[in-house]
C-alpha cells in the first residue's frame, strides 16, 4: 500500500492535464477510468491508482456523493475543515448546503494554512487539473484515506454536535439557544439531556429534521435566527474582486468576474463563488444564445470567441481567456 506522499506526488504529475477538445471530458484520466464524464473524482482515483493507494481510498469512484458516503460508512468522514490534513479528500457543494447529497466537486488537499484556507489539487476545474486555493465556505467535509506509514488519525468527532459532545462549540451552541428561545441552559460546554431537548425544540420550531444533532442545516438556521431572519443563512464564498491580470489563466478570479457580469447584464442570479459549474456555464450559454446544456463544448466556445472577436476555432485556450479577461476589465463583455 502507498502513502500520502506518493498520493500527492501522483496528483502533482497531473497538473496541466486538459480536455481534448475542451469541454469534452476526454483526457488520459477518463480513458484510464473507462468512462467519459465529469472527472474530478476520477482524477482522485487516478492519483490513487498510480500511487498504490486505491485500497486506502476505498476503491475507484466517479460519483462524489458515493465516495463521501463510503468514507462516512467506514468512519473516515468529517464535516467542515476542522482537523483537515494534506492527503485528505475534500468535498465541495457550491450551493453551500453542507449536505453530502449535494456534493458536486472534490479535490485532494495539498497544504493547510493558518488562515483556514487549503491548497488543493483538483481535476475538472476549468476543464483542467489545477492547483486551487479554497476556504471553508463551500466545503461539505473531507474523507481521510487509510494511508500506510503514518497517516494522521481521525479527529475525535465527525464535526457534528450531539449528545456527549463537549467543548467550546457546545458552549456557544448553548448560549445561542438561550438567546433565540430562552432555553435556560447552563453554558458549560457539555451536550447533555437538557441541551439535546433544546436542540430538538429548535429543530421542530424551524421545521428541520428533529434528530438532536446540530449539523450544517441547524447551524444555517441558527445563524438566521440570531439575525432575526426566517430563512437559513448559508455560507457564501469569498470570491476574488478587483481588476484581472490578463494572463490567459481561467481561475476563480476570472470566473468570479464573469459571474458578476452575467448577474448584472443577464440577471443570472448566480452565486459569485469563482466556481465554473453547470449553473454558470448555462448562464453563459444563455447570454451567448447557444443551447444551455451546461457543457462547454465547441459550439459554446465558438460563440464565446465570436463574442470576444477572437479566432473562432472552438478550442478554449489562453488567447480566448485573455480576451475574456480584457473584456471583463473594460466592462465590455
Amino acid at each position: 500500500m502507498g502513502n500520502v506522499q506518493g498520493m500527492l506526488a501522483a496528483a502533482r504529475k497531473l497538473l496541466g492535464t486538459t480536455e481534448q477538445p475542451p469541454g469534452s471530458n476526454r483526457n488520459l484520466v477518463t480513458r484510464w477510468y473507462g468512462f467519459t464524464g465529469p472527472w474530478c473524482d476520477m482524477a482522485v482515483s487516478y492519483a490513487a491508482g498510480h500511487s498504490d493507494n486505491l485500497t486506502a481510498m476505498g476503491g475507484k469512484f466517479a460519483y462524489t456523493v458515493a465516495h463521501a458516503r463510503a468514507f462516512q460508512k467506514k468512519g473516515r468522514w468529517h464535516y467542515g475543515i476542522g482537523g483537515i490534513r494534506p492527503g485528505d479528500i475534500v468535498f465541495f457543494d457550491w450551493s453551500g448546503s453542507r449536505s453530502i447529497g449535494a456534493i458536486d466537486h472534490v479535490g485532494i488537499v495539498e497544504a493547510v494554512h493558518s488562515n483556514r484556507t487549503i491548497t488543493t489539487l483538483e481535476g475538472n476545474t476549468s476543464n483542467a487539473f489545477r492547483r486551487r486555493s479554497r476556504n471553508s465556505t463551500c466545503v461539505v467535509g473531507y474523507g481521510r484515506p487509510v494511508y500506510a506509514g503514518g497517516g494522521a488519525p481521525m479527529p475525535s468527532t465527525d464535526g457534528i454536535l450531539r449528545r456527549g459532545s463537549k467543548g467550546q462549540a457546545v458552549k456557544t451552541l448553548q448560549t445561542n439557544l438561550n438567546t433565540v428561545q430562552n432555553a435556560k441552559l447552563t453554558a458549560d460546554g457539555d451536550f447533555g439531556p437538557a441541551t439535546d431537548k433544546a436542540v430538538r425544540a429548535f429543530q421542530a420550531a424551524h421545521r428541520l429534521t428533529v434528530d438532536g444533532e446540530y449539523g450544517p442545516s441547524s447551524a444555517a438556521m441558527m445563524k438566521a435566527a440570531l439575525a432575526k431572519r426566517s430563512q437559513p443563512i448559508r455560507p457564501t464564498a469569498l470570491a476574488p474582486t478587483g481588476a484581472l491580470e490578463a494572463d490567459g489563466e481561467f481561475g476563480p478570479a476570472t470566473c468570479s468576474a464573469l459571474q458578476r457580469t452575467l448577474n448584472s447584464r443577464a440577471q443570472a442570479a448566480l452565486d459569485v463563488d469563482g466556481a465554473f459549474g453547470p449553473k454558470t456555464v448555462t448562464a453563459l450559454q444563455k447570454y451567448l444564445k447557444v443551447t444551455p446544456d451546461g457543457i462547454v463544448g465547441p459550439k459554446t466556445v465558438t460563440a464565446l470567441q465570436n463574442h470576444l472577436g477572437g479566432t473562432a476555432d472552438g478550442e478554449w485556450g489562453t488567447d480566448t481567456t485573455r480576451r475574456l479577461q480584457e473584456a471583463l476589465n473594460k466592462g465590455v463583455f
